[in-house]
């Protein structure tokens, strides 16, 4: 349903149940119920934030995501308050301010109560972040403390969400393999992009999108053009029907890559190709957040 009507549909369907949920909150309840209601509430907004950005409208997905850190926050579940601020710290750096989106990180980071698969991926996020604000170092030393926390015991069970997303097979190498790209660490960079593709389950069609525009690029550096084309052109097969504004700037770049190493007719072909956008999911359930709670 996402994918085929651009999340519209998916995002009406989860504004009309935070309203619900969050009305909810004024009523008495026992304590382990009110923390069961905050985890769900705050699940639930962090994957509408989530949406509202990934089709482009990061001010309106601050605002979401905000309101579900608030409640994540006053659940239990350590390991999702942590990733809604994974989400909101890329929501800041990709606004323009990524030393911030680092920042915001730290407290997750100091978290000792956080999984180890969590952590990893709060590393490999933050590297990102630090090759986006310039500061290579820090972003390679991101990288040696995500492999350090993949070493440890991963936790024997996960939440729904998390095996969904964090501990989905392949998400840490695509992680990875995204903060190397950008850290510039091309040889080690498509090791991880490629452990990702041949791993990633049917679901993740955005994560493989990022990961196959991204080993185009590759190749095309490294000067396999063959190679750089034939995953170019399928990855802009892949991205039919889907509508995301990050996956329109992966293939933009992807475009002005094949441009610059001389692939000027693959570039022509496939420009009317890279724009798929999001759309307007409409107004959020921001203004229904309890204030002062």
């Amino acid at each position: 349903m996402d994918l085929a009507h651009g999340g519209s549909m998916a995002a009406a369907m989860a504004r009309g149940s935070l309203s619900w949920a969050i009305e909810l909150l004024d009523r008495p309840m026992a304590p382990p119920v009110r923390e069961r209601l905050s985890s769900a509430i705050g699940l639930l907004a962090d994957r509408l934030g989530w949406a509202v950005y990934d089709a482009g409208d990061t001010a309106k997905a601050g605002r979401v995501l905000t309101l579900a850190l608030d409640n994540a926050a006053r659940g239990a579940d350590r390991d999702l308050r942590a990733h809604v601020m994974l989400d909101l710290s890329t929501v800041v750096t990709d606004s323009g301010r990524p030393s911030e989106g680092v920042e915001i990180l730290r407290p997750a980071l100091g978290d000792e109560r956080i999984s180890s698969a969590e952590r990893a991926n709060l590393h490999a996020v933050a590297a990102r972040h630090c090759a986006a604000a310039h500061d290579r170092p820090a972003g390679l030393r991101h990288v040696d403390l995500t492999e350090e926390s993949l070493t440890r015991p991963q936790p024997a069970s996960s939440p729904n969400w998390a095996r969904r997303i964090t501990v989905s097979p392949g998400h840490h190498d695509s992680a990875l393999g995204l903060a190397l790209f950008a850290l510039g660490e091309d040889t080690y960079a498509w090791e991880r992009l490629s452990s990702a593709m041949a791993r990633l389950d049917s679901g993740r069609t955005r994560t493989g999108l990022r990961c196959r525009t991204r080993l185009a690029v590759l190749h095309m550096r490294a000067g396999d053009l063959e190679r750089g084309e034939r995953e170019a052109r399928r990855a802009v097969q892949d991205a039919t029907g889907v509508r995301s504004q990050r996956i329109s700037g992966d293939l933009q770049m992807m475009v002005s890559s094949a441009r610059t190493h001389g692939m000027t007719v693959l570039a022509d072909e496939l420009t009317p190709y890279q724009c798929v956008g999001g759309e307007d999911l409409g107004e959020c359930v921001v203004s229904q957040a309890h204030q002062g709670r």
